[in-house]
């Protein structure tokens, strides 16, 4: 066993400040996470009521928002400097889920093509994966 020699006081304040630093950045990213996950839940719900409700406009439409918005959030998450422990997971976690909802509601509609009283509460559901997702990244960041 080594023994360490005890720290200065200027080296327990630098080490304070280094910790207090990184709890910052993890409580941003998580806040980010969030803000993240929001704007795809609001993306899913724009996107599935123009499948729903805007014939194959419509559909056009939403496949370039969709795009649009993926190339955007993930080309921005790329350049943050911050990770999440288990973010890999709350991913994982938050497109599976979103994939299934996001599956059923698009086929369970196909009969229903253009009826509002089907697709505004579908479209609402798909959002529900992405926003547990983004309260769980606020918890997260917190531990």
């Amino acid at each position: 066993m080594s023994e360490h020699a005890p720290l200065t006081a200027d080296q327990a304040r630098a080490a304070l400040a280094g910790a207090d630093t990184a709890r910052r950045g993890l409580t941003a990213r998580g806040r980010w996470l969030a803000g993240y996950f929001g704007a795809f839940a609001v993306g899913s719900v724009v996107v599935v009521l123009l499948i729903g409700l805007g014939g194959d406009t419509g559909t056009t439409l939403a496949m370039i928002g969709w795009v649009l918005l993926v190339s955007l959030g993930v080309g921005y998450a790329a350049t943050r400097p911050v990770r999440l422990r288990r973010e890999g997971r709350l991913h994982a976690l938050a497109w599976l889920s979103w994939g299934v909802v996001y599956a059923v509601a698009l086929l369970g509609g196909h009969p229903r093509h253009g009826e509002l009283a089907y697709w505004l509460p579908a479209a609402l559901v798909t959002a529900v994966p992405l926003l547990a997702t983004a309260v769980l990244a606020l918890r997260w960041s917190r531990r």
